[in-house]
């Protein structure tokens, strides 16, 4: 049993785990007054909720994904899966636990069931006490996606990460543990390798620039068999892929290898990866998308909103001075304090 005290309990699903630093920071800067106790509820995708319930009885359930309570391979038991969540939410109004949702993406990235998130979504949005966003252009695309009215969202963006990830080495250093040439400009994708990444298109508008001593690194593991063979045959000895999950004692190594990172997504409305770039003090170049643009606003130079502006983008970021984008790269780091993980705590009474 978790100790819970005069403290407002909050139990926080799903069970993340040590991997995911998200989750641990957002209940650490809840727990870091003296009014509420954040803690996870219990591991288990089919009866999670209900169990977290009655064992803790928590004051709040808070949700961060959903997906895992009700979406599963086969259909029969996804068909299953989706009674037994909206039963688990009946179950938490009745017992008069207050729901509320971080949402991180209006929809699923994987929109192969459209009507069945949307289902899913919509009938836990309706019996929330609010849902958390992360920047003011998500509200009313939000709002109208989950038919919720506007002033049920609360703007909350999540802080950052610059105490979980190691970063003490030098540029020298970290091209060299890479096997990247010490001189010449290095942009860096790093992420997870989907479609909507916008990664194969990266690496066909790097490849038409074909300029001398650029180099384009791509890391992170590749989640579409397909899509990863078509990345593969672009490849050229300009162009780095590290086909695997990095691990966290190694991004140190990626970002600051790189003078600028890259992140051509084609649909998104937060980003880790944003805030991690941000946290080694780089430069970025994105998409006006979703929270991206609020976030970045340190940057706008590097912002873009067409696949001609991307490749300008990347011709600049090969020719312009070392010193410009280290003063981009600057105001992000510094754009962070903006943000604190103990924010959350406050849109709790």
């Amino acid at each position: 049993m978790v100790s819970l005290g005069p403290k407002t309990p909050i139990a926080c699903l799903p069970v993340a785990g040590p991997g995911n630093p998200y989750q641990h920071l957002m209940m650490d800067g809840l727990n870091a007054g003296k009014r509420l106790h954040a803690f996870n509820g219990v591991h288990d995708k089919f009866f999670g909720i209900a169990r977290t319930i009655l064992k803790y009885r928590p004051t709040y359930l808070h949700f961060d994904w959903i997906i895992s309570y009700y979406y599963r391979r086969w259909a029969w038991l996804t068909g299953l899966s989706v009674l037994t969540f909206c039963a688990q939410i009946m179950l938490a109004r009745l017992l008069g636990v207050r729901l509320v949702w971080t949402l991180h993406n209006i929809l699923p990235h994987d929109q192969t069931h459209p009507a069945l998130h949307r289902f899913c979504q919509r009938f836990l949005a309706r019996r929330c006490e609010w849902i958390r966003v992360f920047g003011e252009s998500t509200v009313q695309k939000a709002a109208a996606e989950l038919r919720v009215p506007e002033d049920k969202f609360r703007v909350v963006p999540e802080g950052d990460y610059t105490g979980v990830y190691p970063n003490d080495v030098s540029q020298d250093e970290a091209r060299s543990h890479l096997g990247l040439p010490a001189q010449g400009r290095v942009l860096l994708y790093l992420g997870l390798i989907k479609p909507y990444k916008g990664v194969l298109e990266l690496i066909r508008t790097f490849r038409q620039l074909n300029q001398a001593d650029t180099y384009l690194y791509i890391a992170g593991k590749i989640m579409d068999t397909a899509y990863g063979e078509q990345i593969e045959q672009e490849l050229t000895d300009q162009i780095f892929l590290k086909n695997e999950f990095i691990p966290e004692s190694e991004l140190q190594y990626y970002f600051n290898a790189a003078d600028l990172v890259v992140l051509p997504f084609q649909r998104i409305e937060n980003s880790g990866s944003v805030i991690m770039s941000m946290g080694f003090a780089r430069p970025i170049i994105a998409p006006k998308l979703g929270v991206l643009e609020e976030r970045l606003r340190a940057q706008p130079e590097w912002l873009y909103s067409s696949a001609e502006e991307l490749r300008e983008k990347l011709k600049k970021a090969l020719t312009v001075p070392s010193d410009q984008l280290g003063t981009a790269g600057i105001a992000n780091f510094k754009g962070l304090s903006a943000y604190r993980w103990e924010d959350f705590a406050d849109t709790f009474a």
